[in-house]
């Protein structure tokens, strides 16, 4: 961290109590996400990948960490209004997300299960929660975690659409061998929430792209994107 960026943590910490109007909160989510998008992630083949094991062992509760052995690089997406649907029951990834992120820690024929029918799974929350899930391909261009648990996981947490983003770890279990996920939720508020554009029906968002010709909105249209930011500490 440079002499700048340690500045700009300080004043940070600083407002860490403040209320700030909307337009404000947009420029320091756009720092925010500048500042992440910066710092180059680790090369899936790369050693440390799998040292993320400690981080993994301080989100969940004790009773957890003996089954959890090699861990995946972990990702943020934020929440749309169709992962917290009860028709839809599901939480969408990008495919290069899970490509990049959790194909490293998958053996190939698990590769191949996943895509041809899915696999079962179990995810964990914070609290230790097990619910069973099944992770699989859905069409060509993402994966989803799916089944009506999923929707029950967010009944549970109080997930909303917009304001809370998730984070996806998956590991491997000690004892069974099996992959099992681990999903905690962060809730961001904004003086006012902004619709992702990805949830809109596709004609309004071809209108709205059209009308988004300001810089403002160019901004804001970028701070909405379906996945959010992909983050390693």
């Amino acid at each position: 961290m440079n002499s700048q960026e340690e500045e700009a943590a300080l004043v940070l910490c600083s407002m860490k109590n403040s209320k700030v109007d909307y337009q404000t909160a947009l420029q320091l989510e756009e720092t925010r996400l500048f500042t992440l998008n910066k710092h180059k992630f680790q090369h899936p083949s790369s050693p440390t990948l799998f040292n993320h094991h400690n981080r993994l062992l301080s989100l969940v509760p004790p009773s957890l960490a003996d089954i959890i052995g090699n861990c995946s690089t972990p990702f943020v997406k934020r929440l749309t209004r169709s992962d917290t649907k009860k028709t839809q029951g599901r939480l969408l990834f990008k495919y290069n997300h899970v490509v990049k992120f959790l194909h490293p820690l998958l053996r190939p024929s698990e590769v191949d299960k996943i895509k041809k029918r899915g696999m079962i799974v179990c995810v964990y929350d914070c609290y230790g929660r097990m619910y069973e899930m099944v992770f699989t391909l859905w069409g060509s261009k993402a994966y989803v975690i799916t089944t009506r648990n999923w929707f029950e996981f967010c009944v549970d947490h109080g997930l909303k659409r917009v304001l809370d983003w998730v984070t996806i770890w998956m590991f491997r279990h000690n004892v069974t061998g099996r992959i099992c996920f681990v999903i905690t939720s962060e809730r961001r508020f904004l003086e006012k929430a902004v619709e992702p554009v990805f949830d809109l029906p596709l004609a309004a968002r071809k209108k709205r792209t059209k009308s988004c010709s300001s810089g403002r909105n160019l901004k804001r249209r970028r701070l909405n994107d379906d996945d959010g930011v992909i983050r390693v500490n």
